[in-house]
């Protein structure tokens, strides 16, 4: 993989970033093929674009208003095959409030497949997995 190619796939995951972190769900899930795959944190497995939207949009007004405080950082990108890249970030959400409950300082690791399609790179598919917390929530 070229220098350009990673640096634009770490311009795609800023972008992703930001998106998520301002709750733009439609310009967010732009970023993702049509027919991508999205695991969530819990288990959850959507398997397209609209569906990963619609699960994203669907989160308490409360829960929007605390994503300032996420950031993610990317780990690592590697060439898997021409025009296909895998690709792992750590995320941080501190004072994470779920409703009704205490705050909580969450984190967590994604991963990421990504393909470049007509000169841009976009998110095939993506892993979140927390890396903490979720004893709790049995």
């Amino acid at each position: 993989m070229d220098q350009a190619d990673e640096r634009d796939i770490r311009d795609t995951v800023a972008t992703y970033t930001d998106l998520w972190v301002r709750h733009r769900m439609d310009e967010w899930g732009a970023l993702f093929t049509e027919d991508s795959d999205f695991i969530t944190h819990r288990g959850l497995w959507w398997r397209s674009r609209r569906e990963n939207v619609a699960g994203h949009e669907d989160v308490p007004a409360s829960v929007v208003e605390q994503k300032k405080s996420y950031t993610q950082e990317v780990l690592s990108v590697q060439d898997v095959a021409p025009g296909v890249a895998l690709v792992h970030t750590a995320w941080r959400w501190p004072d994470h409030r779920p409703p009704g409950a205490a705050p909580e300082d969450r984190r967590g690791i994604v991963t990421l497949v990504m393909v470049k399609r007509d000169g841009s790179w976009l998110i095939r598919a993506a892993h979140n997995t927390r890396e903490n917390g979720l004893e709790e929530t049995a």
